[in-house]
């Protein structure tokens, strides 16, 4: 596709024909949950007025969408990510009690959840059937609207350190937005599309076990922007194939800057990179554009740099082939990635809970965790490649004996499972199961892989972050063959 004219109807299409964008009525679908969640605000300062005996008028608060959805870049089925930015008046505290209950109000609305404990704690739930994360903002000013300027660092000053992480993501997308000339808005978010589709469909879309998230995935598209936006007739394709060819060319561990300098310094002192923590130890350093800066990137090891790598590298020679028709070039680039063919075996780490709580908790958890297991594994000579499959499968199953119970703990089938338990006692229950699995290649050379002592050092690791909450949980770390796993993931419970 080196001829990057008359093209971008191929990309735009595509995104159409194959579901990737929504329809005007999904769009107007959108725009209603917004407009929803906005026209409840009112009661929740109201209830927020009430309970602290305020007398001074509706207390100024509003809400702003921000992400992919507030940058008009977001592909079909993806949250819409807002937060509630108040005056002083409003606490964390009253964010957590009174907004779900005026959430629970509204017919619409359902799965409200409350997650406290995060950097950036949230309020979940779906309107009518779109999921919505609501974070939460405190200012230390008594008033506040729509119309300020999130870019001033003055907002920042003396806030809660939660508030500033949370304050984080609508900053950095007022950022992106401001740098975009509104010539080139259509072409950003269009691009921005077809990025997140083809990290989807190659599976480097998950931040926490390794690979980069929707924002850190804007972030490199915005620098390739920023370093082309005087090119003159700018173009779908010659950003992506830009992109690709950028990234896939880029020395890392050199960062990746969208500032002049890294914002926050005072009194014209100037903070470097390697004072800051986050950026000590980076194989990706992806900085964030507002004070404070952070890294996007923060779980990228070896590994996963390296298979991110050979992604940009594939599409790049994909997009590079002159001879190829325009929608079968497409169709390869965005092809599914099929771990199958790629790796014949597989480290299963297979979490077992008998509660839901506990389950739900570690699929939250385990993906955080898993980067410590590669860089274990990276230091193994034995290995050439190192791929943690993004979505894990997720089971559960009734057992009638313990016998039954261990042996499901360790990843046999359910039929496998039930040949054991004939002479158990019966003790009948329910266990939840979670599949995290790391697709390894091993060097031509190495006749016998032995990685007992990263999976033991890895296991202490787990039981170090084994709370009082996790009596019922168990981990068992084992490699599979690629028959065994793919007859975990395509069995039916």
């Amino acid at each position: 596709m080196s001829d990057t004219r008359n093209l971008d109807n191929y990309w735009v299409n595509y995104l159409k024909e194959n579901n990737v964008t929504e329809t005007e009525d999904e769009i107007s679908k959108r725009e209603k949950v917004v407009f929803l969640l906005n026209s409840v605000l009112s009661v929740f300062a109201r209830n927020v007025a009430d309970e602290n005996n305020y007398r001074g008028g509706e207390i100024p608060c509003f809400l702003k969408p921000f992400g992919s959805y507030g940058l008009g870049g977001y592909i079909r089925d993806a949250d819409i990510d807002i937060v509630l930015i108040c005056s002083q008046l409003i606490k964390r505290r009253d964010f957590f009690r009174f907004f779900p209950d005026t959430l629970r109000h509204l017919p619409t609305v359902r799965e409200i959840e409350s997650i406290k404990k995060a950097n950036v704690p949230i309020i979940k739930c779906v309107v009518d059937n779109i999921s919505v994360d609501i974070s939460f903002v405190r200012l230390r000013d008594s008033r506040c609207d729509k119309n300020m300027d999130l870019l001033d660092d003055r907002y920042m000053q003396g806030i809660h350190e939660t508030c500033r992480a949370s304050m984080d993501g609508p900053r950095v997308n007022s950022f992106i937005k401001k740098q975009i000339e509104n010539r080139h808005v259509y072409i950003f978010q269009r691009s921005l599309q077809c990025i997140k589709h083809w990290a989807t469909r190659r599976q480097i879309y998950n931040k926490p076990i390794g690979y980069l998230n929707g924002s850190s995935w804007t972030l490199l598209l915005l620098k390739t922007y920023m370093d082309m936006r005087d090119t003159s007739n700018l173009s779908i394709t010659l950003l992506v194939c830009t992109f690709f060819s950028k990234w896939r060319d880029w020395a890392w561990p050199a960062p990746v800057l969208l500032t002049s300098e890294i914002p926050g310094g005072e009194n014209g002192r100037r903070i470097e990179l390697r004072d800051i923590p986050d950026f000590q130890d980076a194989v990706m350093p992806i900085v964030t554009p507002c004070y404070p800066v952070s890294s996007a990137a923060p779980n990228v090891t070896k590994s996963t740099l390296k298979i991110m790598t050979r992604e940009f590298e594939r599409a790049a020679v994909i997009l590079d082939n002159p001879v190829t028709e325009p929608k079968e070039t497409l169709n390869k680039l965005f092809n599914n990635i099929d771990y199958f063919k790629r790796y014949q075996n597989f480290i299963t780490i297979i979490t077992s809970s008998e509660l839901q709580s506990s389950h739900e908790t570690w699929q939250r958890k385990m993906p955080n965790v898993i980067p410590h297991l590669l860089q274990l594994l990276e230091k193994s000579p034995n290995l050439k490649c190192i791929q943690p499959v993004t979505k894990p499968k997720i089971e559960h199953y009734n057992y009638r004996t313990n016998e039954e119970r261990k042996a499901l703990e360790l990843g046999m089938s359910v039929a496998e499972a039930r040949q054991l338990d004939l002479n158990g006692q019966l003790i009948p229950g329910m266990v939840y199961l979670s599949f995290f699995f790391i697709g390894i290649q091993a060097e031509n050379s190495c006749q016998f892989l032995d990685l007992s002592e990263e999976v033991e050092l890895f296991e202490k690791l787990l039981h170090s972050r084994r709370t009082k909450y996790d009596d019922d949980v168990r981990w068992h770390i084992t490699a599979l063959s690629r028959k065994k796993v793919k007859d975990i993931i395509f069995s039916n419970n």
